[in-house]
């Protein structure tokens, strides 16, 4: 593990004017299957999706979630995170995570079935993000990692996806040091 490990504690970020324009995200509601591996259930599209950032294309390799969130902002942590984690379609080394608090509300239905339809625009908050590069927050945290950490929370409305977050995710890394990156953010 070296100097780049995620995640962080994101505060001070350095505002950045047009970083919003390096952001296009190219998902639509899709069949996933769910499936319990190595490091926790994870949901795989059955269709393309992907993300461009600062021209470089990723597609969609799987979505997760974790209890608390990874991330915390200015000191503290949030009740869940998905991970939509994109690798590059010419260097699957390298990856894209965009990671987006998720509000589960209400507890509700106890069934703790994966859904195998998830609709994943209405899981993308408006608003702006944050940008870091780090590693992955699981298995050998390799440091491939650019972070895409959307600003703004979003309710997660499907209760069956709301039940098995509760019941199945993953659970959250520790807060790695920032060390001398540097955090940048849409304002």
């Amino acid at each position: 593990m070296g100097e780049q490990q995620s995640p962080i504690n994101i505060r001070g970020a350095v505002v950045v004017p047009r970083l919003a324009q390096e952001l296009e995200v190219r998902w639509r509601a899709d069949q996933f299957s769910a499936a319990e591996e190595g490091h926790g259930w994870r949901f795989r599209p059955k269709g393309e999706h992907v993300v461009c950032l600062a021209d470089r294309e990723f597609r969609l390799d799987n979505i997760h979630f974790h209890r608390p969130s990874e991330h915390w902002v200015d000191g503290r942590a949030r009740g869940a995170e998905m991970h939509a984690v994109h690798v590059r379609a010419d260097d699957v080394l390298r990856a894209c995570v965009v990671a987006v608090f998720v509000d589960l509300g209400e507890p509700g239905a106890s069934n703790s079935k994966p859904p195998s339809g998830i609709d994943l625009p209405a899981l993308l908050p408006d608003g702006g993000f944050h940008r870091y590069e780090g590693s992955l927050t699981t298995g050998e945290f390799d440091e491939v990692v650019s972070w895409v950490v959307m600003k703004e929370p979003v309710q997660v409305e499907d209760p069956a996806l709301r039940a098995f977050v509760r019941a199945h995710a993953d659970r959250a890394r520790p807060v790695q040091p920032v060390n001398r990156r540097f955090v940048l953010s849409t304002g």
